[in-house]
């Protein structure tokens, strides 16, 4: 997980098992429109010249990013100030490598530590005051937090003894909720700061994970899907829009969605074979599409999807887009830049104003 396999996704959404089936089996050769107004710059975060991959996964309104490099040592958790200084997270005792999933306007960070692949894995929450502490499974042997919210609630998923992989989330003092349905399989991938939590349910007896949305009421909905068997929630703002992917009637490919509670799932018209990961407060979106060139990074707020330049143009479009904050600031990775490396590297993209 969090590396990029066929589909590069940005990592923080590798660790669903199971990924909507058709994605990996179109590609669009159809080119991509060209973006609006070509707004936005994009600059290489930080990493040691011993790292040879990384991503930013997520931003603050601060402008302070987290996530990971790796090494031939294996990965580590960091986080990147405002002005691109490194800082390095650690992680658990016995665990050697850790990545950074999300941070919150405190500074507080969630994701994972891990040892020599990710069957064996643990949670943590790491702040400033306290560095690294893990955060309480559910007696299996990985669990992971995904997202964290302006309280300090967490969420993420862990397996049970039985291998059966649970949606979880963990109040601000740590103690955990499981969140899976009855005989379901379940991710919880993120949570905005009234509590709503959003991910996906493979129910019991189903054919195909649906996005889901746990509400802070207690509420459980079921968001369908645009026409096909599957789709995925990555994102949720806190006016609850959620963004995702979801497989559309065959033949027609993946499509990025946008739900709203008045007016349901609804494409986000992003291009075939496209996924949005987050929203911020303003509606702006980021997420990807695959085309037969690459992996192309777009961002809308209004009208047609804006491209997002590449760290390596040269190299052909290669971007993952992972977080955006109110301020319409993006991180995520992109090609780098160094001849020699064809890897993805930590990237930041910045406006001249905010939104």
């Amino acid at each position: 997980m969090r590396h990029f396999h066929q589909l590069p996704l940005p990592i923080r959404h590798l660790t669903r098992c199971f990924l909507l089936s058709t994605l990996l089996q179109f590609l669009c050769f159809v080119e991509l429109a060209a973006g609006a107004d070509g707004t936005y710059t994009v600059q290489a975060l930080a990493i040691p010249a011993k790292a040879f991959s990384g991503q930013a996964s997520a931003i603050n309104d601060a402008g302070v990013s987290a996530g990971w490099y790796q090494t031939n040592n294996g990965s580590s958790a960091v986080s990147w100030s405002a002005d691109n200084q490194l800082t390095p997270l650690g992680t658990l005792p016995g665990l050697p490598s850790a990545l950074a999933n999300d941070i919150n306007q405190a500074g507080t960070i969630v994701g994972f530590a891990f040892g020599g692949d990710f069957l064996l894995s643990q949670a943590f929450i790491w702040r400033p005051d306290t560095g690294m502490q893990p955060l309480t499974g559910l007696g299996g042997n990985a669990s992971l937090a995904q997202a964290i919210n302006t309280d300090g609630t967490a969420v993420g998923w862990a397996y049970d003894p039985a291998g059966i992989l649970h949606a979880v989330r963990w109040s601000a003092s740590g103690s955990l909720t499981d969140l899976n349905p009855p005989g379901g399989i379940s991710e919880a991938l993120d949570i905005n700061d009234a509590g709503d939590v959003v991910g996906w349910v493979f129910p019991d007896g189903g054919s195909a994970s649906h996005a889901y949305l746990w509400r802070h009421d207690g509420v459980e909905i079921d968001l369908q899907t645009l026409g096909g068997p599957g789709s995925q929630a990555f994102g949720v703002n806190n006016a609850l829009a959620i963004v995702g992917v979801s497989d559309q009637a065959s033949p027609r490919p993946p499509v990025a969605f946008i739900w709203k509670p008045t007016t349901g799932m609804r494409s986000l018209r992003m291009g075939g074979n496209s996924q949005a990961f987050a929203i911020n407060d303003l509606g702006r979106s980021v997420g990807l599409r695959v085309i037969d060139a690459g992996v192309v990074g777009l961002t809308r707020v209004n009208g047609s999807p804006e491209v997002l330049p590449d760290l390596a143009p040269d190299k052909g479009p290669f971007s993952g887009p992972t977080e955006i904050n109110r301020c319409g600031t993006i991180v995520g990775s992109s090609s780098s830049p160094i001849p020699t490396n064809g890897n993805p590297v930590p990237a930041i993209w910045t406006k001249a104003a905010c939104d």
